[in-house]
C-alpha cells in the first residue's frame, strides 16, 4: 500500500431523513433526501390519524401538530419538493411559503386523475401560483442537478391495477452507485408490474408503502398479503438492496408484525435492514405503543400469517381462476 493511499473510504453521498411516517403516529410518507448537490423533500403532506388508531384523541392532535412542523422545516431546507400524487397526506394544499416559494416543484401530471383529486389538484396549483420557482410535470422524467438525477416512474397503481385511488410516480435519487427510491402509495405492492419497475431500479435504498392490512377486518389475510409479500421478498432478495423501509397503510394496524412476519423472516435470513421508519430508527412503531398502553380498538381475533396459510390463500385464488399459478412460483421462490 503507498503511503498516500486512501485508508479511510468516502462515506455516504445520498443521505435519507424520515420526515413525517404512520409509524411515528401521522398519516404520512414524507422523505428527505440530501446529496452535495440538491435537498429533496419527497410528499410534504400529515394528516390526523382516525379514531381507530389506538391513541387518544388529544394525542393523535399532537403528533399533527409536531410533524406538520417538521415537513415544513424539511421543505424549508429543501431546493426541490415533490408531490406523487393529490391525497391529503402526501402534500399540503395551501398557500405557504414555507413549503412551496422559491422551490423547484416536480408534481405528478394532472392526465387520467380521478375527477376528486383532478378538482383537488386545480385548486392548489391556482392558490400557489408565483410561489414555486418552477412547476414541473413528473411523469417518466429524468432531471440533473449537478451530479444528483433526479428521476420519475411512469405513473403507476395505487394499488392493483385500474384501483380507484388513481395512479402515483415514484421516485428516486441518485448520485453515483447510491440511490433512493420512495415509492409513495403502492399498497404493498401486489403488481408485478411496479415490483419489475421497482427491482429495476437498482436502488441501495427504498421506502415503501406496505399494504393496507388494516382494511381487512376480522377476515384476516387475504390474497393481495400474501401477494405483497411475494413481492416484498424478491424486492429484498436484490443485490442491489441495503435497507427497506415499509410503512404508511401497513402501519395504521398494530398486528403488521405477525401479518408481515415471512417478510420479517426473508430480511433477517439475507441480512438486510427492513422494517417501519421507527423501526430502522431504533423504536417502536406508534401503532404498536398504542396497543401497548390503550389495548385493541378493533381486531380482537387473530393469527400470525405462516408460510403454509400463505400458501394456502394463494392455492384457493389459483383454484378459483383469480390468479395464474405463477404467484405459487413465484411464493416458492421468493418467499418458501
Amino acid at each position: 500500500m503507498r503511503l498516500d493511499a486512501t485508508i479511510i473510504p468516502e462515506g455516504p453521498r445520498v443521505t435519507i431523513h424520515y420526515v413525517a411516517f404512520d409509524s411515528f403516529g401521522v398519516k404520512s410518507m414524507c422523505t428527505r433526501v440530501e446529496t452535495p448537490d440538491v435537498t429533496v423533500t419527497i410528499d410534504p403532506g400529515v394528516s390526523i390519524q382516525s379514531a381507530r388508531f389506538p391513541l387518544p384523541q388529544g394525542h393523535r392532535a399532537a403528533l399533527l401538530s409536531e410533524f406538520l412542523e417538521a415537513v415544513s422545516r424539511s421543505c424549508e431546507k429543501s431546493q426541490v419538493v415533490v408531490i406523487s400524487h393529490y391525497h391529503l397526506d402526501h402534500f399540503i394544499p395551501a398557500r405557504d411559503p414555507r413549503l412551496y416559494s422559491g422551490k423547484v416543484l416536480f408534481a405528478k401530471g394532472l392526465e387520467g386523475l380521478p375527477q376528486k383529486q383532478l378538482t383537488t389538484a386545480q385548486r392548489f396549483f391556482r392558490a400557489i401560483d408565483g410561489l414555486p420557482k418552477e412547476v414541473i410535470w413528473a411523469d417518466g422524467r429524468q432531471f440533473r442537478f449537478k451530479k444528483t438525477v433526479i428521476g420519475f416512474s411512469s405513473p403507476v397503481w395505487h394499488g392493483q391495477e385500474a384501483a380507484e385511488p388513481g395512479q402515483v410516480v415514484m421516485t428516486e435519487v441518485s448520485r453515483g452507485r447510491e440511490k433512493v427510491l420512495v415509492t409513495s402509495d403502492i399498497s404493498g405492492p401486489t403488481e408485478p408490474a411496479t415490483t419489475d419497475a421497482i427491482c429495476a431500479a437498482n436502488a441501495r435504498d427504498l421506502v415503501i408503502d406496505g399494504y393496507p392490512t388494516f382494511l381487512l377486518g376480522q377476515s384476516g389475510p387475504d390474497v393481495g398479503l400474501v401477494q405483497s409479500i411475494v413481492n416484498l421478498c424478491r424486492i429484498l432478495a436484490q443485490r442491489s438492496v441495503k435497507s427497506l423501509v415499509v410503512d404508511h397503510h401497513l402501519c395504521r394496524d398494530y398486528r403488521y408484525p405477525v401479518l408481515l412476519k415471512l417478510a420479517y423472516d426473508k430480511a433477517r435470513q439475507l441480512k438486510k435492514r427492513f422494517g417501519t421508519a421507527a423501526e430502522l430508527q431504533g423504536r417502536t412503531s406508534a401503532v404498536i405503543e398504542g396497543y401497548q398502553n390503550y389495548g385493541p380498538t378493533r381486531w380482537h381475533r387473530w393469527q400470525p400469517l405462516e408460510l403454509d396459510s400463505a400458501r394456502q390463500i394463494l392455492e384457493q385464488a389459483v383454484n378459483q381462476k383469480r390468479l395464474k399459478s405463477d404467484w405459487l412460483t413465484a411464493f416458492d421462490r421468493w418467499v418458501a
